[in-house]
């Protein structure tokens, strides 16, 4: 019950959204000067994240966005003095990508500066792998664990745009969202005679963020 009231309140979002395009539009020309925006994110929690946004002014106080995202993470790790079983270390790494779509209604200004609310939809895809690594006199192979990660949500986002001449752009914001994020893996179990089998394993949870927003770019 609790999804489908989340996604008919996504749908209402985006029909009203649509809707207030096409009136936007109806109602005749509107004077301005730039209409398309590009923005990258300023990395203020995960430094190994890149984030791309693009944003178009559909009317006086309405606009659409897409942004995109890549997240890379690699971290190599290996002991000074001898492990029990040749172990000499361990090497984890990582990758995501994810898409944002997303609508901004300017409640005071003239897209695309002002103060604005946008409700976004987020999805993205990954995977992380965690590998042992074994001393090469030891003959053994290593072992890698690889983890696919996938995730779903949405956010709500109030922030404010300024744009300066000749076209430099400063965008922030705070928002809250929640995410449902899953993640597959193959693990050994016992299984009903008692022998170990490889199983994939499922596993999800839902997750509440906050979002803080500082975007720099170019208005055009």
């Amino acid at each position: 019950m609790v999804s489908t009231q989340w996604k008919l309140g996504v749908s209402l979002v985006f029909v009203s959204a649509v809707a207030f395009a096409q009136e936007g539009v109806t109602t005749g020309s509107f004077p301005v000067a730039r209409r398309n925006v590009v923005t990258v994110s300023v990395p203020l929690n995960n430094l190994n994240q890149l984030s791309l946004e693009g944003e178009r002014v559909m009317g006086e106080r309405f606009s659409v966005g897409l942004g995109v995202s890549a997240i890379f993470n690699q971290v190599r790790s290996r002991f000074e003095e001898p492990q029990p079983g040749g172990v000499e270390g361990f090497d984890s790494a990582s990758y995501q990508f994810g898409l944002a779509p997303s609508v901004r209604f300017y409640l005071t200004g003239r897209a695309p500066q002002g103060l604005w609310v946008s409700p976004r939809l987020e999805a993205s895809l990954g995977r992380s792998t965690n590998e042992t690594v074994f001393r090469p006199e030891e003959g053994q192979p290593s072992s890698d664990n690889p983890t696919d990660i996938w995730s779903v949500g949405g956010s709500a986002v109030v922030g404010y745009s300024v744009v300066l001449e000749p076209g430099f752009t400063v965008q922030g914001g705070v928002g809250f969202g929640a995410r449902r994020e899953a993640l597959a893996y193959d693990s050994w179990r016992s299984s009903e005679n008692g022998l170990p089998e490889l199983t994939r394993v499922h596993q999800s949870a839902w997750l509440f963020t906050q979002r803080i927003v500082l975007n720099v770019g170019w208005a055009f």
